[in-house]
């Protein structure tokens, strides 16, 4: 099962609504998920044994770990290149 990470401002709304985008886009790709959210700063101390990072807003910090920008799945626009970039991303083996 791949784990995610879906950081916002306050870790709440936001988060909550892509974390569930993201849930229903990969069931129906067959792709098992658990989702986690968190605040923008707290991705530092939730990130370990994450393959994913989804955040609402862009951020230029280097976590590690494969981090996209994920409001397209707030607003509907371009939401279909992120999800294949998702779909890929998760369908590789990352090394920590």
């Amino acid at each position: 099962m791949k784990k995610i990470l879906v950081a916002c401002g306050t870790g709440m709304a936001t988060s909550t609504m892509i974390a569930q985008k993201l849930q229903d886009y990969l069931a129906s790709e067959g792709i098992s998920v658990a989702t986690s959210q968190c605040c923008l700063n707290e991705i530092p101390l939730n990130s370990r044994g994450v393959d994913l990072i989804i955040t609402a807003m862009k951020t230029d910090t280097d976590y590690g770990i494969p981090s996209l920008n994920g409001a397209a799945l707030l607003t509907g626009i371009n939401d279909d290149a992120l999800k294949q970039q998702i779909k890929i991303l998760l369908s590789q083996e990352h090394s920590k």
